[in-house]
């Protein structure tokens, strides 16, 4: 490791910790006040009081934390994996846990075994023997697969293409009239699976090897698939692998603590000298803190009456109790209102389903996932394409995001197509 790499890392140490102090005064001069936290403050009977007592032991944890992953060794991957986990899943949990009185520790503590699982998996050498392919032919099948598997899309949604989606006008009766019409198991999953992680795994072999038709074809194939649905998201894939393919992952990590610091940042003095909540709402509340208050509502509802993951395998331990999704559930319990989806992570989908032991049980297999992708030695040029699974465990179960959102399919590719990429293209 060289001593630009341990000036970095060090410098990521004390960012976070800025960072998490920022997030604290964030929440006590914004967040708190907002509609939805007012909301759940009345529906579930929350208190919202900062205990110094509370701050003290949650920083104490961060930076042992913080100092943890400055100090072990390991690859970049679960270098970035273990700080974003730290940034979005343990400081935002630590916050709540330190200002609201009458909060679960539990929820605290599920967080930390989160980290601390995926730390210490991620430690554990697991042997891998599979054939690498070469780069030409693993891009070579990267393209086939994509064109392949657009054509169904093609037959099915190729009559209904509405090209003033482009102009994002019609989006919403483009979804209805899509959705009415067309109802395929196949399109169904692999829409996802060709917008989060084969168009744009195949985005960066065209980058690396500079083929402007590569490029050209996954973004026409990106705005394609964004006419099927009229999903914006879709977008979200090219934009994100752009911005990720540059630099190794300690710099790219070095890159997301800064910008959470500006943001966050600007969101204090926004709200508390202008009086504007625009940043806070349409940033660190929906991706941080959001996620933590539903943690919350989930552990009040769900608390010795777990789902026994009925709604995702129906019948194989109990049958699916409600009429409903779960994140309707919750939103119309908490929020009056069943329009309310209150989807969440990983953490409360593990308690939703069978208490800690389902917590326990989601942070194994999401340290396991990343431990294998760790020593796959992945070039950090496709981070963007990892990146995107894992927002999605934010605000997304398990089951979903490794079937429904690629995680499965990703892994796959990681496996026959990515592995040992980062000594071949630098």
């Amino acid at each position: 490791m060289t001593i630009g790499v341990d000036k970095i890392k060090f410098q990521n140490f004390l960012l976070a910790i800025a960072l998490f102090v920022v997030l604290q005064l964030c929440f006590s001069f914004t967040i708190q006040y907002l509609y939805v936290f007012k909301i759940a403050e009345i529906s579930i009977g929350i208190s919202y009081k900062f205990s110094w007592l509370k701050f003290l032991g949650s920083l104490l944890i961060i930076i042992m934390f913080c100092s943890i992953i400055l100090a072990i060794r390991m690859k970049g991957f679960l270098y970035i994996q273990s700080s974003l986990i730290l940034l979005f899943f343990v400081f935002p949990s630590a916050i709540l846990y330190t200002n609201v009185a009458n909060i679960d520790a539990r929820i605290f503590l599920s967080h930390i075994l989160l980290l601390g699982i995926i730390l210490l998996i991620g430690k554990i050498k697991i042997k891998i023997s599979t054939k690498t392919l070469g780069l030409n032919q693993s891009k070579k099948t990267l393209f086939y697969t994509v064109l392949i598997g657009l054509i169904p899309f093609l037959i099915l949604y190729g009559p209904h293409i509405n090209l003033d989606n482009l102009l994002l006008k019609d989006i919403y009766e483009t979804r209805e009239l899509l959705s009415a019409k067309i109802n395929n198991l196949y399109t169904n999953y692999s829409y996802s699976w060709l917008n989060k992680v084969l168009i744009p795994a195949l985005l960066v072999f065209g980058l690396f090897f500079k083929e402007r038709f590569l490029i050209i074809f996954t973004s026409i194939a990106l705005i394609f698939l964004f006419l099927c649905g009229a999903h914006k998201a879709v977008f979200i894939g090219l934009i994100i692998v752009l911005i990720l393919y540059k630099f190794d992952y300690i710099k790219k990590t070095n890159y997301f603590i800064k910008i959470l610091l500006i943001i966050s940042a600007l969101s204090l003095v926004s709200s508390v000298f202008f009086n504007n909540d625009f940043i806070a709402v349409h940033t660190i509340r929906r991706t941080m803190f959001l996620p933590a208050l539903l943690d919350i509502l989930y552990f009040d509802f769900f608390n010795g009456n777990p789902l026994l993951w009925s709604e995702s395998f129906p019948g194989i331990f109990k049958n699916y109790p409600y009429d409903y999704s779960h994140s309707y559930i919750i939103g119309e319990k908490y929020f009056n209102s069943i329009e309310w989806g209150a989807n969440n992570g990983i953490i409360s989908e593990g308690f939703m389903n069978f208490g800690i032991y389902g917590v326990l049980i989601n942070s194994i297999i999401i340290g396991l996932y990343f431990s294998i992708i760790n020593q796959l030695n992945i070039s950090s040029k496709f981070y963007g394409v990892f990146f995107l699974l894992f927002f999605s465990l934010i605000s997304s179960s398990l089951p979903t995001v490794l079937l429904t959102h690629g995680g499965f399919i990703l892994i796959l590719v990681s496996f026959g197509l990515l592995k040992g990429t980062d000594k071949k293209m630098v």
